[in-house]
């Protein structure tokens, strides 16, 4: 199950996912990184990170593990600017 909300700091970066870092889809169990060299919010499959034997390759740049770092929005802070980011009132999706 899966609520996903809106966080969004004041540099304008934006993302979409559940308050604990990971959520699970019809498509399977998703974790979020943090990606130093692009400056994402990415999102990973459980499937993919086995297949990758636990050593997570962005994929939107390609950047590998030194670069990858567990990511979740009560803790973490915004990829572009390092400052806290706020939880936008109201979800956009609950799935079961």
């Amino acid at each position: 199950m899966a609520t996903l909300r809106t966080y969004r700091c004041k540099c304008g970066y934006e993302v979409q996912t559940e308050p604990t870092g990971h959520y699970g889809l019809f498509a399977g169990e998703f974790y979020n990184f943090r990606c130093a060299k692009c400056k994402e919010i990415i999102s990973i499959s459980a499937d993919e990170l086995a297949s990758q034997r636990y050593f997570p390759t962005s994929p939107k740049c390609g950047a590998e593990n030194e670069e990858i770092h567990n990511w979740n929005p009560i803790e973490g802070h915004c990829p572009k600017c390092g400052k806290k980011m706020q939880e936008v009132p109201g979800m956009i999706i609950m799935a079961d």
